[in-house]
């Protein structure tokens, strides 16, 4: 049995009620007879409503137009920047690690023998991976992350070698630092699930801390002045797959940056008190604990696809339907 989403039902007694059209919503009315007001939802356009669909959509949403608002203090410009790569395991090597800290574009990708080999986490860099590095090497004196997330793939194995599993998940920078194997980093993850050729996207959200600007450089997360125990990375670790696996990755970053001096753009001149960040992440863990990333269970999977599909023919055959039936009665259906 189909469960009917009671969006459907709502669309069903406009259909009834109205000829086929829908009927426009009005706001309820209080005893004394004023109107009150809907409540403002994400799809508004209040800063904190737009910092929540960015994080939620970091690959396609639209960005903010102007000065963001979104972070308080002197106000960037905002870009959104990708990577594209295909990193592998060397031979002999059954684990991986990939972690990318967007408010610096610093990244760190490694191998191991097995996922109970010690692993160097901490060794991060601004290089060829980092989405934008570039343009923002050479143009941002300044950097700091609106949004950000991971795609990963690994189309390399065939039906007969996929074997292995992953995990991601978003912790702060000291806890991660302090992981030394793969199987840690597990520990720390939000979600994992069995190796496969599904792409799958992990999403960056921010800590307290990385509100702040990082100075756009090479050297240490540490000497950019962000305190590590509130600034946050996002992290991918997978196990068990053969040895020299490549895999298929995707990062995207929106960043918000300040001209270096020299490079003929001038800085926005614009400040802002900012938003809850905190708040905006709270509210959207609150709503879906999983929203920050696609890993799903096979089973909750398969059974998403066929409740979606049902609901979709449940909902044309209304559509089509559902106007004859309330307007001429069973008289429509030759009864």
């Amino acid at each position: 049995m189909v469960n009917v989403p009671s969006s459907l039902l709502k669309r069903l007694e406009n259909l009834a009620f109205a000829g086929g059209k829908k009927k426009k919503g009005k706001g309820r009315r209080r005893k004394g007879g004023s109107r009150t007001r809907r409540p403002r939802t994400m799809s508004g356009h209040s800063s904190q409503d737009q910092h929540a669909v960015v994080m939620q959509r970091p690959f396609v949403s639209p960005l903010p137009a102007g000065t963001p608002g979104f972070y308080d203090g002197e106000q960037g410009t905002v870009g959104r920047f990708f990577s594209d790569f295909a990193p592998a395991t060397s031979a002999g090597q059954t684990a991986y690690f990939q972690m990318f800290h967007p408010n610096t574009g610093f990244i760190a990708i490694g191998g191991a023998a097995t996922s109970a080999t010690a692993i160097t986490p901490v060794t991060f860099s601004v290089g060829a991976n980092t989405p934008g590095n570039t343009f923002l090497s050479g143009s941002a004196q300044k950097v700091r992350s609106l949004a950000a997330a991971m795609r990963f793939a690994i189309p390399s194995l065939s039906v007969t070698t996929i074997v292995g599993e992953f995990a991601v998940g978003v912790a702060s920078y000291d806890t991660v630092a302090a992981a030394t194997t793969v199987d840690q980093l597990f520990t720390l993850a939000a979600a994992r699930g069995q190796v496969s050729k599904d792409l799958h996207e992990v999403r960056w959200y921010p800590g307290s801390f990385d509100s702040k600007y990082a100075t756009y450089t090479t050297v240490s997360v540490a000497a950019t002045g962000s305190d590590l125990n509130d600034t946050n990375i996002v992290f991918l670790a997978v196990r068990g797959v053969p040895a020299s696996t490549t895999f298929s990755c995707q990062i995207t970053n929106i960043v918000e940056w300040t001209p270096k001096f020299g490079s003929g753009m001038a800085p926005t001149m614009q400040t802002s008190s900012g938003t809850d960040h905190q708040g905006t992440v709270a509210a959207l863990h609150k709503a879906d604990p999983g929203w920050h990333h696609t890993v799903k269970h096979t089973g909750e999977r398969l059974l998403e696809r066929a409740v979606s599909g049902a609901g979709v023919f449940v909902e044309k055959a209304a559509e089509k339907w559902a106007p004859k039936l309330f307007a001429g009665g069973m008289a429509a259906f030759g009864l």
